[in-house]
């Protein structure tokens, strides 16, 4: 009678270790699982960002993403031969590295690219046409608008677009800021300094040729000299 009792307890004891071995397994693979879905979407974040500036302008320096792919061909070649394997050993911790290291190269790819990529593509607001044409009443409410897209543009330009949606509605807000640099009086009277402004602050920029001495000139005594965008090809 008491052998049996034993041998009874001795079993559901058993069962209670399986029990909380089971749940250990389970709480190891839900950790997991929430680590893969973090990483993946630090992934998708990056390569988001990387195929709207990619859009623009070619991606400065190397992305290698073969160590991601090394990683994942790994963890897929344990994970036939045993299912459990994720949650021990160091096949997890090197992919998980590897794309660590991807999400931190491409985000630093993607910085370095629109940081070159932006002055060239942004149009040039130039605040003392903008203080002039305030002085006027025709022109009040034109100049209250383009200082509030010129500040609006500059918030989501400081870092590179997250989407090319994002990037489109970037440059939707870099043409109106056009468009309303080109309704305002002019600057100068000097024909030459008017066909390069406009140029300047098109999408493509001003071509050199335009260029000139007195263009130069209005430009170095406006201190402006650096703040248009031209094309040497």
């Amino acid at each position: 009678m008491i052998a049996a009792e034993c041998k009874k307890l001795r079993m559901q004891l058993e069962e209670v270790a399986k029990a909380e071995e089971r749940e250990k397994i389970v709480e190891q693979l839900e950790a997991r699982r929430a680590e893969l879905n973090n990483l993946r979407d630090d992934v998708l974040k990056v390569s988001d960002s990387l195929k709207a500036v990619a859009s623009r302008s070619k991606i400065m320096g190397k992305l290698d993403s073969s160590k991601c792919v090394e990683r994942v061909q790994a963890i897929r070649e344990a994970l036939n031969s045993d299912p459990l394997s994720i949650t021990r050993g160091r096949d997890f911790f090197n992919l998980k590295k590897a794309f660590e290291k991807f999400i931190e190269d491409g985000g630093a790819a993607a910085v370095e690219t629109w940081e070159l990529y932006l002055p060239k593509a942004r149009p040039t607001v130039d605040m003392n046409q903008v203080a002039q044409a305030e002085q006027q009443d025709a022109f009040k409410n034109k100049t209250a608008q383009l200082r509030s897209r010129a500040k609006y543009a500059e918030q989501m330009s400081k870092n590179p677009p997250a989407t090319i949606a994002e990037m489109a509605a970037l440059e939707v807000t870099w043409d109106d800021i056009r468009r309303m640099i080109a309704e305002l009086p002019a600057v100068s009277n000097d024909p030459l300094v008017q066909e390069f402004l406009k140029a300047a602050n098109s999408r493509t920029g001003a071509s050199l040729d335009l260029l000139t001495n007195e263009v130069r000139k209005w430009l170095q005594d406006n201190k402006l000299s650096d703040k248009y965008c031209i094309r040497t090809t």
